[in-house]
This record gives C-alpha cells, structure tokens and sequence, in this order.
C-alpha cells in the first residue's frame, strides 16, 4: 500500500500533540516542534543517548546513540541545512505485511524549502530483514510525499573530527566585538596557511578568543579547507562566497 491511510504524530514547540495524515504533514511545522518520543536511558545500555546543541536553528537536541550524533555534528555544519529537529514524528499506516509505526531519527530542513528524512543505523543492521523492510517503507512514503530519504551508517572520521575541533567557532557572537573583522583581514592571502593565521593574532585579541574568530569564518562558510585531512598548521584557508544563514 501506499501513503494513503498512513497517519503522522508530532509535537508542537509547546508540547501538545498534533495528529494529521501523511499527505498533510507539513516539514516547517515538524521542525519547530519537540521529539515525539526521548530516548530511554537505563544501567548497562549500548548506546550513549545524550543532548547536542546545534548552531543551526539554535536549540538542543536529544540524540539516541553516538551514530545519531555524528549525523548532528554533519547536518550542523552543513550550510545548506536550516532546521534539525530529532525523533520528530511518528508514522503509522500499512504496507504488504500489514501495520507498521515507525520514528525516524532525523528531520532536516533545507534553504530550498525541501525535507530529508534520516533513518539511522550500523551498517550490520541493514542486512536484518526487519530492518529493511521498515527502511524501505520508510524511503517509499518519503519519496511519495517529494521528501528526501537517507540511512545513515557512519561518516568519515578524519572528517568528524575536524568538525569538533572546529566548533569553537559556532558562537561567534560571543566573541569581543572587531575579532571577527580582524580575522577576515588577515585572510585576505591566497593560500594562507591555518598556521600563519593563528599566528597573525592582534595584539588586542587573546590566543582562544583569536582562534575561535577563525574557526568560526570556517564554520560559517566564509573559509573553506579540506575536511578530509587533519588540520594543521599546514592546512591551507581559501575565502569563499559562502555564508551559512
């Protein structure tokens, strides 16, 4: 069976609940609004459940397992992702095999107005039948509603870890006002290196304060380098047009 019949649960920013059908759902609406359920914590579970802030829309979020964050720290950093909420809604409707209910892990909503559902999983668990089915499901209402369908098994790790260090940088209001101008000055040289930045510090600005001034034209958008390395003093900056809004 398709989307027909298929009933979608979520819960306001305020916390009431609001039940629709599949075809109405609205993704601006889902967005804004709390986790439809949290995660459980209990003595001796795997996964590590937890709290992430993201700069994107400036709220905290609930996330299941370190998997599930390391979606969080990449939909973050994306400058085309506008709105993340976690365990957004719940599905329930019917497929060949009768009923089915189902919460994703993620909703992503982009500046083009678009929606990308995120189902989040190890990669050994894809080849569960169960699994599969639930996914494929998933990925059918999703493609029936022009919605984006992801699983998400695992990032790169060289990539991820650049993001963390890099995330000093996402509260750039916080730093003492002219740093930023300062850094964009001194980033003005074709392929300058991380290194000649940091060490090209206003005699005005602290050695933390000036670091987070760069890093945060990184996390903007206003720099770009290669994720896929370690960063280093050798890590080459170039300005770009990009700006995350």
């Amino acid at each position: 069976m398709g989307a027909s019949g298929t009933t979608l649960r979520y819960c306001t920013v305020v916390g009431d609940e609001v039940a629709t059908t599949w075809e109405q759902a609205r993704a601006d609406l889902i967005i804004e609004g709390l986790p439809v359920r949290v995660p459980p914590t209990y003595r001796g579970q795997r996964s590590y459940p937890g709290l992430f802030w993201a700069a994107t829309n400036d709220r905290t979020l609930v996330y299941e397992s370190l998997l599930e964050l390391d979606r969080l720290w990449l939909a973050d950093f994306d400058p085309g992702t506008v709105g993340i909420c976690t365990q957004p809604f719940q599905i329930a409707g019917r497929d060949s095999t009768g009923l089915r209910a189902h919460v994703p892990d993620l909703l992503l909503v982009h500046s083009d107005h678009s929606a990308t559902v995120v189902d989040i999983k190890p990669a050994a668990f894809l080849e569960k039948p169960r699994v599969r089915a639930q996914f494929e499901w998933t990925r059918t209402l999703c493609h029936s509603k022009g919605w984006s369908y992801e699983v998400f098994t695992g990032g790169d790790p060289i990539v991820l870890r650049n993001l963390k260090l890099l995330a000093v940088g996402r509260r750039p209001d916080r730093l003492p006002n002219g740093d930023l101008v300062e850094a964009r000055a001194r980033l003005g040289e074709e392929g300058i290196t991380l290194g000649k930045v940091l060490a090209r510090k206003p005699l005005t600005c602290g050695e933390s304060a000036w670091r987070v001034a760069v890093f945060a034209l990184v996390w903007s958008g206003e720099v770009s380098l290669d994720l896929r390395r370690p960063l280093s003093s050798k890590t080459v900056l170039q300005a770009t047009s990009e700006v995350k809004v």
